[in-house]
Order: C-alpha cells, then structure tokens, then sequence
C-alpha cells in the first residue's frame, strides 16, 4: 500500500512546526497566554486542531478569547460550531489571524481589525523620563491594582462590580505571563502584560489612565516588557489608536487580524 505523500506545506497544517513563522509563534504564544489566563482564575479551557478557547468567566472579552489555529474558508466552517458551543450561554471574542468570511448570519458582530506588530529584539534600552517609574507586580495586591488600573484606563466597567483577583487570579504570578504597573511622579497610573514564549514576548493588555496619557508612561512599559527578554523578537495586536506609538518605538506594521464577538 502506497503511503501518502504529506501536503504541500501551507504554513497551518496540523503538524507544521510551531516556528515555522513568526505569526505562527504568536498564535501559539497568544493560545497559551489565554489557556493560563483562564486557569488562573478556575475557568475553562479547551483546544482542537482548529481552535483554541479559553473563558475566565467573568464578562471581560479580553479574558474570554477564542484563538483560530488556521484559516477558515467559508462561514459554515465547523471550527465556528466549535466555538459556538463553547461560548453557549456566556460571551467570548473570536481572534483571527485572517480575514475571515461574514459572520454576522450567526448574529456574532464585528468588533475590528486590530493591527499585528513586530520589533527586533530590543537591544538598547529605551530610558524613561524621569518622572516614570515602572515595577513588576509581584504580589496579589499588585495584580489587584493591574485591575484596577485596567477598568478605569481601558476601560472595562464589566470589572467593577467583582471581587480583587477575580479576573488576574494570583496563580499568574507563578505562570509565564507578566504584569507590570506604571507610575508617574509617584502614582499608579498605567498597567500592562507580557507573555514570552515559544521564541516570542507577547505584549498585552495595555491600559493607561485618562489624565496620564501622553507622558511617557505607555512607551515605558513597552520598554521595560521587551527589556524583560532581550533576545527575543516583541509582538503584539494593536488598535489603529496605539499603532503609531508602537512604530514609534519601533515596531513594523505587518498585517491586519479580525475579531468577532460571538453572541450566543
């Protein structure tokens, strides 16, 4: 019996390998990210060769994001069942690295089309004004000052109404993701994560206070992330309001994803 001859290699097979591609690092990386996000705080988790989800329970969509492992061709993809019937009776966001077919017949809306990034390994360090600090959070309070931080900067009201660590659950800190909080002149004004894994650093959940904004504090935290693994290439997924300052630090604009709200 003839063995069959493996597929022409597309960059999304079951088996391709996870550095393969730098979007191919991230996607990996952002899956995890997600997976430990929701463990962190009791939630649920699951991955097929199509998809990976993750719900922390709490009505945040950062924190309950479904992640597309491969493109999807039509809007019947069984992929989206997959996701369908994990979000049943809850929310969640859907992450496409691609441009994805109208999904709106599922009553799932359209939130955007966040912009992906890279920068080079970061080299020489970037310094801060003087009156910019940024710490590592290192304990259960500081995580529930990131909350904090998040609601008011971001901003996610759904958050206000929980108890601390309810959506940064204290098991982070043990975990590869990274929190870091922002001050200036003293207060705690900005806050920001990173993940770094599978030959990437992930730069996430960036959130910056209203009155503190445009004072150096966002691109410190950019720094100090990508300070953090030197050797390793920064990546991130940014709104069309944060893009020019990550190309102002240096990041290259490579390519748009597509995110979906999914409405069950």
């Amino acid at each position: 019996m003839t063995e069959l001859a493996r597929p022409l290699e597309t960059g999304w097979l079951p088996d391709t390998p996870i550095g393969d591609s730098l979007l191919r690092r991230f996607i990996a990386n952002q899956a995890d990210l997600q997976d430990q996000l929701a463990s962190a705080v009791g939630g649920r988790s699951d991955r097929t060769p199509g998809v990976a989800l993750s719900d922390s329970g709490v009505p945040a969509a950062y924190l309950n994001q479904a992640v597309l492992l491969r493109p999807i061709a039509d809007a019947h993809d069984t992929v989206l069942d997959q996701v369908a019937s994990f979000y049943a009776g809850s929310a969640g966001l859907l992450l496409s690295p691609w441009p994805t077919p109208d999904l709106a017949g599922r009553g799932w809306q359209l939130v955007g089309h966040p912009m992906f990034v890279m920068r080079a390994p970061a080299g020489e360090p970037v310094y801060a004004p003087g009156s910019v600090e940024v710490r590592r959070a290192e304990s259960a309070d500081d995580l529930a000052l990131v909350e904090r931080i998040v609601i008011g900067g971001y901003p996610v009201p759904e958050l206000g109404g929980l108890p601390a660590n309810r959506a940064l659950g204290p098991a982070l800190l043990r975990s590869a993701v990274r929190h870091w909080i922002g001050y200036l002149d003293g207060t705690p004004v900005a806050a920001a994560a990173s993940h770094a894994a599978h030959g990437v650093v992930n730069l996430c959940l960036a959130a910056t206070l209203p009155a503190a904004r445009r004072r150096g504090v966002w691109h410190a935290l950019v720094a100090a992330r990508c300070a953090g693994t030197p050797d390793l290439p920064a990546v991130a997924f940014t709104s069309d309001y944060s893009r020019p300052g990550f190309v102002r630090t240096g990041f290259l604009p490579i390519t748009r994803f597509t995110l979906w709200a999914v409405v069950t």
